[in-house]
């Protein structure tokens, strides 16, 4: 069978991918079927054999518009820092965010647990780490950009699953402490470096108003 490559097709593709999606969010990607890809899409049976080579290649091509998706989120994420505190300010926004959205969570986690068994996903794992460290990496190391990504996935994935997180304040202070121990780290020429600890919004929250 000749697949028509138009828009309509591209807009069953991607239906067929939001609804793979939405399951793998429910019910993990070992509970996705052709029928319930295809129920859930409101697409004829064979859809998924139309569209994809198979059902595996629908779930890469699923995750992949998945990754795509989130990885510009998190390289936006870091666009407008100029100094420490606004870099920590990114980082904590970043983890408020993905804390408040229990589906993406889960579609990373499951994401994470196939890259733990199959080497086609561990590839698309890699390349999702690479992209969302890049907004990072703009001010600072590699390394360091790794230390802040561990950070981030900790932080949501204990904000999500119980209350054994540590408040704002003492979080901002772990990404404070990474940040500032990489002598490395460089923002624009127009904005020199600034040390963080009393110029972030966490800051100017504890500051007392001004007399007069």
């Amino acid at each position: 069978m000749v697949k028509v490559n138009n828009s309509r097709s591209e807009a069953t593709r991607t239906a067929l991918m939001d609804a793979a999606l939405q399951i793998i969010s429910e019910s993990g990607v070992r509970s996705v079927t052709h029928r319930k890809i295809c129920s859930r899409a409101g697409t004829a049976l064979g859809s998924v054999n139309y569209h994809f080579k198979d059902l595996d290649d629908l779930l890469s091509s699923a995750f992949s518009f998945y990754v795509e998706g989130v990885s510009e989120r998190y390289e936006a994420s870091f666009s407008a820092a100029r100094n420490d505190d606004q870099l920590a300010d990114a980082v904590m926004d970043l983890i408020a965010a993905l804390s408040s959205d229990k589906r993406n969570a889960i579609l990373m986690w499951e994401l994470y647990a196939e890259g733990g068994r199959e080497r086609t996903y561990r590839k698309l794992v890699r390349k999702w780490s690479k992209r969302a460290k890049v907004g990072v990496e703009g001010y600072c190391s590699a390394n360091t950009a790794t230390a802040l990504e561990a950070v981030w996935d900790g932080a949501v994935m204990q904000r999500i699953l119980g209350d054994a997180s540590l408040p704002d304040e003492e979080l901002r202070r772990v990404v404070v402490a990474i940040i500032q121990l990489d002598s490395s780290r460089r923002y624009p020429a127009d904005s020199p470096v600034e040390p963080a600890g009393g110029r972030g919004r966490a800051a100017a929250r504890r500051r007392p108003p001004s007399r007069t």
